[in-house]
């Protein structure tokens, strides 16, 4: 119901924006800030995780990137998510359609009762995406991952290390 919401916002908001050519140019610029609202999986598997992120641009196509996601719900599954992140964004294109390469380090907490998770977990990842300009201040933008990490269960007293891809998800961006 979160994801409805979040696209029924998103498609208003195009449609209020007169979003009519086709080229919408973009906003990546230096000194330009935007703002990441992005939905997806948790790290662990757990759905509907929203998170928020900035975006400050040192160069036309290179941007510092720092965010925050919180989740919590209750009933059969009590959950708890909580990340904080910190990286570097590199574009490729500053176009309509900007493919980049993203070096990001995140530390999540996540507890969910009914699976005998909680969790912390430290990643390191390297992302490749893309952002689509649907005006010169609004984008989309989808993503993959490849990450090595390292989980500490709580419950279980299990430590592992990780290597692999992940996804990272869907988001949209607002530029000022």
């Amino acid at each position: 119901m979160k994801k409805l919401a979040i696209v029924a916002i998103a498609v208003a908001m195009i449609t209020g924006l007169g979003i009519g050519s086709a080229s919408a140019a973009s906003s990546l610029n230096a000194g330009t800030v935007g703002i990441n609202v992005g939905f997806g999986d948790s790290a662990l598997g757990n759905t509907g995780v929203i998170t928020l992120s900035g975006k400050y641009f040192v160069l036309n196509d290179l941007a510092v990137v720092a965010g925050v996601g919180m989740q919590a719900s209750s009933g059969d599954l009590d959950a708890r998510y909580f990340s904080l992140s910190a990286g570097v964004r590199k574009y490729f294109r500053t176009d309509d359609f900007a493919p980049f390469l993203e070096g990001k380090f995140s530390y999540i907490s996540e507890n969910i009762d009914a699976k005998g998770i909680d969790s912390t977990m430290a990643d390191f990842s390297a992302n490749f995406g893309a952002e689509y300009f649907l005006h010169k201040q609004f984008s989309i933008e989808g993503s993959v991952g490849l990450g090595l990490g390292s989980v500490d269960n709580k419950i279980t007293n299990q430590d592992y290390t990780y290597f692999g891809t992940h996804t990272v998800g869907v988001s949209a961006n607002f530029y000022f």
